[in-house]
Parts: C-alpha cells; sequence; structure tokens
C-alpha cells in the first residue's frame, strides 16, 4: 500500500497523459488524493525523494 506522496505522484503521472498543461494534472490530483482526506497542499516534489507537505484544509465557519 502507497503512502499519500506516492499515491499523489501517481496520480499526477497518470493524469499527466491526457491533461497536457502544467497545472491540470496537480490540481486534478489534489482534489481526488489530498482533499478527501481532508487537507490541502503547501508543498511537493516527486521522485527517489519525493515528499508532500500538506496542512488541515480550512473549513467554513457556517452551519454550526
Amino acid at each position: 500500500m502507497k503512502n499519500l506522496t506516492g499515491r499523489f505522484c501517481s496520480c499526477i503521472k497518470k493524469v499527466r497523459k491526457t491533461v497536457k498543461n502544467e497545472k491540470g494534472p496537480i490540481a486534478i490530483c489534489v482534489k481526488s488524493v489530498l482533499q478527501k482526506k481532508g487537507r490541502t497542499l503547501k508543498k511537493f516534489t516527486c521522485g527517489k525523494n519525493g515528499r508532500v507537505i500538506t496542512q488541515k484544509a480550512l473549513r467554513p465557519l457556517g452551519g454550526r
């Protein structure tokens, strides 16, 4: 089972084949991988020493 960094980087590799611009694969993978876990992206690197640095997502204050 892959950790969060592995899932995020493999998602970018898969989506990059269909979406050709630079930011598209990152946006799609943030939405599908990170935001499901309640996270937002701060910084990432992929490769041999890949890291994904996240923070907790901001939640709206309404609807208490």
